[in-house]
């Protein structure tokens, strides 16, 4: 009993000294920060235009199918690696990598309002976790799945048949970006 208390000890604060707080001021940090906020609004633009042309059942195809490439072209333009992902997956293709998955993980059922952005040392790049919070309009896909209107209840179940991702409130924390930036030499 004593060395599964010594493990997990080691493996917490192994774990603790390499989520450091963030440097305001790193290149890595800067570099991070513009491509999730490219991210984040481009995303977030072809939603606003999927919800006003076609509704919120519309816009499940945006995260499907076009969100994807709108990470690979924000990644490539800033020489990172880039994603989203969640303690309850939409779509299991974005699960938490290995590195992310206890700060997902004890994000669960938190306000995003209470986390901070995470910053993790991983050797030659510098892995980043933003907290990204249920809005309002998320609430039309992210929302109680009993409130849900009928067509996009049936298009998530068509489009994501294992969706863990419903049953948010607004100000929750919903899930995260991040970004691995590699490490600048100085």
């Amino acid at each position: 009993m004593n060395r599964i208390r010594s493990a997990g000890l080691a493996i917490a604060l192994a774990t603790a000294a390499l989520a450091a707080p963030p440097d305001p001021s790193s290149p890595e940090r800067e570099r991070a920060k513009a491509a999730m906020g490219s991210l984040q609004s481009g995303l977030l633009a072809r939603l606003q235009e999927e919800l006003r042309s076609g509704g919120p059942a519309a816009a499940v195809g945006v995260c499907r199918d076009e969100a994807p490439a709108i990470a690979a072209r924000v990644a490539a333009e800033h020489g990172v690696e880039l994603g989203r992902t969640s303690h309850r997956l939409r779509n299991p293709v974005n699960a938490p990598r290995e590195w992310a998955r206890a700060t997902v993980e004890a994000g669960a059922g938190k306000s995003a309002a209470d986390v901070d952005v995470v910053q993790i040392d991983l050797g030659e790049r510098i892995g980043f976790l933003r907290p990204i919070p249920t809005a309002e309009a998320c609430l039309q896909c992210h929302g109680p799945a009993d409130r849900l209107a009928p067509d996009v209840r049936e298009r998530i179940a068509t489009a994501y048949p294992q969706d863990r991702a419903t049953g948010f409130a607004a100000g929750e924390l919903r899930g995260w970006m991040w970004a691995e930036v590699p490490k600048i030499a100085r």
